[in-house]
């Protein structure tokens, strides 16, 4: 049987700082396939972009402290291979779209410097990239990484592409700078996408246009994403699976179509009923009250417990596990089974 691209089991992270150590990610469990895009949402401090800054391996250690669990990809273990061999996966194998371009790009070096950077070291990898012959010479593969990165550059919406390979990265704006992190993450096409907060900056239009661009990357490349977001609607229109995050716990995932059309787990059913729709009323907005709890010293048992208004005085009694609700849905519920009847009822 063939290994998922990528499967963490189990996964503690633990964060020392000056306050004590907080236990940031509480058994991380994710299976991404080729072919999948799964988004990753939550509220800000639940854990997803240190999940996506894992399984590249950019969080240092320490101040983090891997205590348990694997991030295989296709049955490798990345926490155990060591720095050089993780950098020469990153790029080739794992790329990563960052949340802020303003320190992601480095302001000494043109842009296409680089993007070709990139491309070369990909090609290390994959010949295929460049798209010129095996034995071709360091000049042709130069030309080829130069042309591929002024390609990219046009997909994700950059004008008078080939020219702005020239540029420095503070002759672009916000918006364009983060359309240069993404075409330097698909230039080399890479197994596995990590995409935190990819179209943050971006309008509505050129948003849409990435996320199709990411779309067709996954068919044409047969890749797998993992995409951070906050944006509820970005995931019912991109992904195909959908895993949410509450205090460095996923308590609910599945497919997309089951997880928000019939969410089950208290915390998921609190996040869709903040999202407004066309029939909400002025006042009838739903908010969440209280906010992610202090994971230095977290809630007993379910870490949700505290702001649900369902909880029983058996949730703080141990953290609940994950349970099936329906074909590849589960939720980190003890009610599960009432939770259910109030969705279908």
């Amino acid at each position: 049987m063939t290994a998922p691209l990528l499967s963490i089991q189990n996964l503690h992270l633990k964060m020392s700082s000056f306050d004590g150590r907080a236990h940031v990610l509480n058994g991380i469990n994710l299976t991404v396939n080729r072919g999948e895009i799964w988004g990753l949402v939550g509220e800000s401090g639940c854990g997803k972009s240190l999940t996506g800054l894992s399984i590249s391996r950019l969080q240092p250690t320490p101040p983090a402290h891997y205590v348990a669990g694997e991030i295989l990809l296709e049955g490798q273990d990345l926490l155990k291979l060591s720095q050089a061999q993780m950098q020469r996966l990153r790029g080739k194998r794992i790329g990563m779209i960052f949340q802020d371009p303003t320190t992601n790009l480095n302001p000494a070096f043109r842009i296409g410097e680089q993007l070709v950077d990139v491309a070369l070291a990909a090609a290390e990898h994959d010949a295929g990239v460049l798209d010129c012959p095996p034995n071709a010479g360091r000049r042709a593969r130069r030309i080829a990484a130069r042309k591929l990165a002024g390609d990219m550059l046009a997909r994700v919406g950059i004008p008078n592409a080939q020219a702005r390979l020239d540029s420095y990265p503070h002759q672009f704006s916000g918006g364009m700078r983060q359309r240069v992190l993404i075409a330097m993450a698909l230039i080399g096409r890479p197994d596995l996408l990590i995409a935190d907060e990819p179209t943050t900056a971006l309008d509505v239009s050129v948003q849409a246009q990435i996320l199709e661009l990411i779309k067709n990357s996954v068919n044409d490349f047969d890749m797998g994403v993992v995409l951070i977001t906050h944006n509820l609607g970005v995931v019912a229109q991109t992904c195909s699976h959908v895993a949410v995050m509450y205090a460095g716990n996923i308590v609910e995932s599945g497919p997309v179509a089951a997880v928000i059309g019939s969410p089950v787990h208290p915390y998921t059913r609190a996040l869709m009923s903040a999202i407004p729709t066309r029939e909400t009323k002025r006042g009838m907005l739903r908010g969440l009250a209280g906010s992610v709890p202090n994971l230095i010293v977290p809630p007993p048992g379910c870490r949700f417990a505290p702001r649900c208004q369902f909880a029983l005085p058996a949730c703080t009694a141990a953290m609940p596990a994950a349970v099936p609700v329906g074909n590849d849905h589960a939720a980190a519920c003890i009610r599960v089974a009432e939770m259910e009847a109030l969705v279908h009822g």
